[in-house]
């Protein structure tokens, strides 16, 4: 039988995973590819991972047991490296979901991508950054705990009516569970508090500078290709952790960017460029200089390409460049890293081209913008 999903394996570090996370986990894996292997690796003769019983069942995840022989060793770790590799020679599959916070598991994600295999990281903010760079996309469980709807028909508990401690019901699918489902063992620390989402400004400067790199000559991007230079660059991108739930969502709530929707080979698709009001967001490590306020530094970058300009209407991006820098400014003023992401985040001047030969232009409604 042919699947239209890509088959991968889930392997499960029991030691650093939450009991609560993984129906949310399997949930977001299976918007992407087909689970054939579900395993997870731990003591489950011990106090705190013996209540993994029913959830195992529940999701139809194979127990691999490792007891510890030796304090200050983890065989978990090792039999689930040795199995991935073994699973990995196989050539069953087209990628591994590791569900671990351990930086034990780098090397093994970097040798599967070294085959040609595609690596998903499930695992807390804690995570060390060699880890979630070393995998393709890697999801923080928070943002899934936090997105997962509530059952709207369940009767919320009162303090006065729910047991405290391990006892206390614990929803998992968004259903209650009853106190008697429930066994009294230790659990591992479950998320309770409200995710502190950051503002989707803040998502501004990545925007800008992934779109510079992903433009066409007419100096539209398609949100597909943005999106995808983006988790291509930072592994831990989740329009979820600004608190949108698409990648679209957080571009309108940015408010940077004109969003056009318009054929695209055989179907629809939507495009974006910055808006006329897009506005370079400020940041800490390039603080625009004191003596000179956004509008003169934008009155600049308009002289700029005005002296830069050819018979023909553009001026060449390093053309622009050497115009600024006579003038003695510098694009660090702007809190951006490159010139054409300066340019483009003024939202005064449309782009063609690519690379070294981008060339720009006032807009037509551009010097209204700067008066």
């Amino acid at each position: 039988m042919k699947h239209d999903l890509p088959s991968f394996a889930v392997l499960i570090d029991a030691d650093n995973v939450n009991q609560e996370s993984i129906a949310p986990i399997l949930e977001e894996i299976t918007r992407h590819a087909r689970i054939t292997v579900r395993r997870i690796y731990g003591d489950f003769t011990s106090q705190n991972l013996s209540a993994w019983k029913v959830k195992l069942a529940e999701h139809a995840i194979h127990p691999i047991q490792q007891y510890r022989n030796t304090v200050g060793k983890n065989a978990s770790d090792s039999a689930l490296i040795i199995d991935a590799m073994d699973l990995l020679h196989s050539r069953r599959f087209e990628g591994f979901c590791l569900v671990s916070s351990d930086s034990d598991f780098t090397r093994l994600a970097t040798r599967i991508r070294e085959d040609g295999l595609v690596v998903y990281g499930f695992g807390e903010k804690k995570a060390p950054k060699a880890f979630v760079n070393a995998c393709d996309r890697y999801i923080y469980v928070e943002n899934l705990l936090n997105t997962r709807a509530p059952d709207a028909s369940a009767e919320i508990p009162t303090a006065e009516s729910v047991p405290a401690g391990p006892n206390a019901p614990r929803a998992i699918d968004g259903s209650a569970s009853a106190p008697d489902q429930i066994e009294p063992i230790p659990l591992a620390p479950a998320i309770t508090a409200p995710l502190s989402f950051r503002p989707p400004a803040l998502a501004l400067n990545l925007l800008m500078r992934a779109y510079s790199n992903v433009a066409d000559e007419l100096g539209w991007a398609l949100l597909g290709h943005l999106s995808s230079y983006i988790h291509a660059n930072h592994s831990d991108f989740d329009p979820r952790s600004y608190g949108c739930t698409k990648f679209i969502d957080l571009i309108q709530k940015t408010a940077s960017f004109e969003l056009v929707q318009r054929q695209y080979k055989n179907g629809q698709s939507y495009f974006c460029r910055p808006a006329s009001s897009a506005q370079p967001l400020e940041t800490h490590t390039a603080a625009p200089r004191k003596s000179a306020s956004r509008e003169t530094y934008r009155a600049a970058l308009v002289q700029a390409v005005s002296d830069a300009t050819a018979s023909n209407g553009w001026a060449l991006v390093s053309a622009i460049g050497q115009k600024l820098k006579s003038a003695g400014r510098r694009v660090g003023e702007s809190g951006h890293s490159t010139l054409t992401e300066t340019l483009m985040a003024t939202g005064l001047f449309e782009m063609r081209g690519s690379g070294a030969a981008r060339y720009f232009r006032l807009r037509a409604n551009g010097k209204a913008a700067i008066s």
